[in-house]
């Protein structure tokens, strides 16, 4: 039996190109602390998990101040702006073509899980996916066992090939525990440098994935 392929996509910074809708978010907060501003390019050099540990970098000291109450400010403030941001041009493209070759696809993500739902179901996404899971809280804590949950619940097939497609180091983490291909892009809410030598597939933009996939499709015809 020929393996088929899985693929297991991340959300944030993947699918959707929301970097600059974060930088514009967070810096409304730096403004109110009286700290620099963040730009984009300096934003993906320090955006990082846990998260305490990025608003840290930028100056944050939560010896005066709560790290939840600041992050419920940030949701509730992302909550509003959040459709403002578009997905990826050619993403859809991609996902189309995974799903004429009868590829399962997943999303998993450090998103609160409400919130990710109904942002697929806001772009018209659903159809895709066999089934998408975000974590239980807003602090992006929980991805690895919400992405071994689903590969429990839904896969069973040991002839499958499974990718893990993200723009983090925290995907790399995910695609590891699930014993999957890594394939990391450097679109999204991490540069280029971060990425790379992490012994894993770093792709540069849209197009490159979709041939990647293209390719990994032929293999298995």
């Amino acid at each position: 039996m020929k393996n088929s392929l899985v693929v297991f996509w991340d959300w944030n910074g993947t699918i959707i190109n929301d970097a600059q809708l974060f930088v514009d978010l967070m810096n409304v907060f730096l403004k109110e602390k009286k700290l620099p501003a963040i730009n984009v390019k300096e934003y993906r050099e320090k955006f990082e998990f846990p998260i305490i540990e990025y608003y840290r970098q930028l100056g944050f000291d939560f010896s005066n101040e709560s790290f939840d109450d600041l992050g419920l400010r940030f949701i509730h403030n992302y909550k509003k702006e959040r459709f403002k941001a578009n997905l990826f041009s050619g993403i859809v493209d991609v996902l189309c073509l995974l799903q004429q070759h009868d590829c399962k696809q997943f999303v998993v993500s450090a998103q609160e899980n409400s919130l990710l739902l109904s942002a697929i179901k806001h772009y018209g996404l659903e159809k895709f996916f066999v089934h998408a899971s975000g974590v239980k809280n807003i602090y992006a804590k929980g991805k690895i066992s919400a992405a071994l949950k689903l590969k429990k619940t839904f896969l069973n097939n040991d002839n499958c090939k499974v990718f893990v497609v993200g723009d983090s180091l925290y995907d790399l983490r995910v695609a590891r525990s699930l014993g999957a291909t890594p394939v990391l892009v450097s679109f999204g809410h991490y540069s280029r440098r971060r990425l790379e030598d992490k012994n894993c597939i770093l792709l540069d933009s849209v197009n490159d994935l979709k041939n990647f996939f293209l390719t990994q499709i032929k293999g298995v015809d």
